[in-house]
């Protein structure tokens, strides 16, 4: 009698254990292929970082301001990629005229006149919440993780430096399509970028020529999608 309640029991746990592994195989998550686009615009902070220069000193000597622009889109809830624009010291209105860390290294107040700085990048954000949190359609925050490469463009000394970089950022929703995002990384660079103010060390322990830049603006979303990926069950 008691070995046949036993085996009973271990007949239940096992069905059970069947049963919700097949209901998690049977959920999918669907997104048309042009919707979870999404575009972004707001504001940048650099803090510039030469090789060999004490960084208790960045502000105000490395410290400058931009815009940028952004279009990516969400292939999955877990993966996205990210092309995104940086104009960074190329309007007066974020002249910072204690500048010394930027090229030219012999008049770098003359970086702002000559167009500022050009930063290409493309990322791939990975969401952390979303692969270790069950996907909610209708979730108002995300949090991820993305590596970034790209060109860092010097304009006032005519130079196009390739960079490498990672990062971590978060969104929340506002209301419909509209929400806000916040961003920050550091990349490492190629010292022709820095036009003379620092080596070419690049010895992470002893320093690297790169930046730390931060964002915060707003993310439309865009298509009928909304940003949202559709959860179906699959008989």
């Amino acid at each position: 009698m008691i070995r046949n309640r036993i085996l009973t029991l271990i007949i239940y746990i096992i069905g059970g254990a069947a049963l919700a592994t097949a209901q998690d195989k049977q959920k999918v998550v669907t997104g048309p292929i042009w919707g979870n686009w999404f575009v972004q615009a707001g504001l940048d902070m650099t803090l510039q970082n030469p090789y060999g220069c004490n960084f208790s000193q960045v502000f105000p000597k490395g410290k400058t301001f931009g815009l940028d622009v952004a279009l990516g889109k969400w292939f999955s809830p877990h993966v996205a990629i990210r092309g995104k624009v940086n104009w960074e010291n190329g309007l007066p209105l974020f002249e910072n005229k204690h500048l010394e860390w930027v090229g030219p290294a012999e008049d770098p107040t003359s970086n702002i006149d000559e167009g500022g700085i050009l930063i290409l990048s493309v990322d791939c954000p990975v969401s952390v919440k979303n692969i270790f949190m069950d996907y909610d359609p209708d979730q108002k925050w995300n949090f991820y993780v993305f590596p970034r490469a790209g060109l860092g463009c010097n304009l006032a000394i005519s130079s196009s430096s390739p960079m490498v970089g990672v990062g971590l950022g978060g969104t929340y929703k506002v209301k419909g399509r509209l929400s806000v995002y916040a961003d920050m990384a550091y990349q490492v660079i190629t010292s022709e970028f820095m036009g003379g103010v620092s080596g070419t060390g690049m010895e992470v322990s002893a320093g690297s020529n790169g930046f730390f830049d931060f964002n915060v603006g707003v993310q439309i979303d865009l298509g009928k999608s909304r940003g949202k990926f559709r959860k179906i069950y699959v008989e």
